[in-house]
């Protein structure tokens, strides 16, 4: 019988090469499969740790120079997930302030009352932080610091220079945490007074005859403007809204002016406006107004002047430029810092007014402790809760000489915040820093003299002091007077 050759088992056995392949590709599903099982039982740790993780921090924003120059600061934190509600309780800063806290989807804002102090690291920390999703709490926190603050001071020098003329005015800026008196930014044969805006200085100046004019100084460099003004005359009332470019003057006519005569007619100049001209303010049926004081209103481009029957107006100077009546008062004393509450005085009590809906609300002051044995002087409001710095003149020693003492007073407590260093100098003025935090104060030296300007008179070696309402600490002056906080 015949048979067909069997197969050589020789072919038919795998070579080692391939066994080597084969070995490899089963390591290799192995090791894939292995892999996968590891990835997938991470991603479902991951997802557990996340499930049972609270919200994450993603962003944080505030904006740092408005916290210090403008009320109710607000600080925007975000979350990598949507969020839960949140109380103000959850929410805690270091330093104390107090704050009001909402929640959009993944947004937090925490807002500050008040304005925040300069200088100063503040941490907020939000506790218990749950997403809407699940139960599992985390805490937030998110630290900044605000930033310093320029300070300007006019410096008048008497003195002769080397050629025997009068050495010239400076108005010189330097910050909190500078030292010295600063870098010049302006100088003139004599400053009679100036304003800080957020990128110029505008000052007035004095010819030797005594008229004024108005120079607009740039920082950025670049030739001085001069202000157009109607002739030979006298310029008042100098005030500035800083981060609406706009500045506000009075101006009255030398007498021997032919042709119209201005009476203290106030002015508004526009930095922005292209045909570079003062607008006159005008009263009532568009006729000439002579006023007595006139402000900005903080951070706005209102105008509010008072004539000289008293009676107060409220005037948008880029809007439709109608005039608001505040009513009669007898004196303007500024605005509540970081609010939009102008000061008024009248003879039997002060009190507020809302430019915002016109409410009056009249001050109940609590008593200083200075009120018994001391003549009383300039008030500041410092709050809307009604505390308040006032200048006091105290009985001495000597007869002939008083001592000058700034109290400051709230509901819990009353001290003398300021005495200057040597009893025999005095305290001619003072303000509060935009923000509430420190007090502006000029204090003469018993051996100052006078400078014989015609307006805004002042003294040799005066010296501008700041004193930390909050710490009751001084530690900072620089030379001269009239810092841009109380233009």
């Amino acid at each position: 019988m015949n048979r067909e050759p069997s197969a050589n088992p020789a072919a038919l056995a795998p070579t080692a090469d391939a066994r080597a392949v084969r070995t490899a590709q089963r390591r290799f599903r192995r090791l894939f499969s292995a892999t996968i099982a590891v990835l997938v039982l991470l991603v479902a740790g991951l997802a557990a740790a996340n499930f049972n993780q609270g919200p994450r921090l993603a962003s944080a924003e505030i904006n740092l120079d408005a916290s210090v120059m403008r009320g109710n600061p607000r600080l925007l934190l975000t979350a990598n997930q949507p969020l839960a509600e949140i109380t103000a309780g959850q929410v805690t800063v270091s330093p104390a302030t107090e704050v009001s806290a909402s929640v959009a989807d993944r947004n937090l804002t925490v807002q500050f009352a008040g304005i925040l102090r300069y200088n100063t690291v503040y941490t907020v920390t939000v506790t218990d932080v749950a997403a809407t999703t699940q139960d599992a709490t985390s805490t937030l926190e998110y630290e900044f610091t605000t930033p310093d603050i320029d300070i300007y001071a006019l410096q008048r020098d008497s003195r002769a220079g080397d050629a025997g003329a009068k050495r010239p005015d400076t108005v010189r800026r330097t910050t909190l945490q500078g030292r010295g008196d600063g870098e010049i930014v302006f100088s003139a044969p004599r400053i009679q007074q100036y304003v800080a805006l957020e990128d110029h200085l505008a000052a007035v100046t004095l010819a030797e005859d005594d008229t004024a004019a108005i120079e607009v100084v740039s920082f950025a460099g670049g030739d001085n403007v001069q202000v157009p003004v109607p002739g030979a005359g006298v310029i008042e009332n100098l005030a500035a809204s800083p981060s609406k470019y706009l500045i506000a003057y009075t101006f009255t006519s030398a007498p021997e002016t032919a042709g119209r005569r201005y009476d203290r007619t106030p002015f508004v100049y526009d930095l922005t406006e292209y045909s570079g001209l003062p607008v006159e303010v005008t009263g009532v049926d568009g006729l000439p107004m002579t006023v007595m004081d006139l402000g900005f209103v903080p951070d706005s481009t209102s105008l509010v002047v008072q004539n000289t029957g008293q009676t107060m107006f409220l005037i948008d100077m880029l809007g439709d430029a109608v005039l608001t009546p505040l009513g009669e008062h007898d004196e303007m004393r500024g605005f509540v810092p970081g609010t939009r509450a102008l000061v008024v005085a009248d003879p039997d009590q002060g009190s507020t007014i809302d430019l915002a809906d016109g409410a009056v609300t009249t001050l109940d002051l609590p008593p200083s402790l200075l009120d018994e044995n001391a003549y009383p002087g300039k008030l500041v409001l410092l709050s809307e809760q009604g505390r308040y710095a006032r200048l006091f003149l105290q009985e001495t020693g000597d007869i002939n000489q008083l001592a000058s003492l700034i109290a400051v007073t709230d509901a819990g407590k009353s001290s003398v915040a300021f005495t200057p260093a040597s009893d025999s100098s005095r305290v001619r003025d003072f303000c509060v820093s935009p923000n509430g935090q420190y007090l502006a104060v000029e204090t003469i030296p018993a051996a100052g003299l006078g400078d014989d300007y015609p307006t805004l008179p002042a003294f040799t070696g005066m010296t501008t002091t700041l004193v930390d309402l909050d710490r009751g600490t001084s530690s900072r002056s620089v030379s001269g007077f009239l810092p841009d906080w109380c233009g």
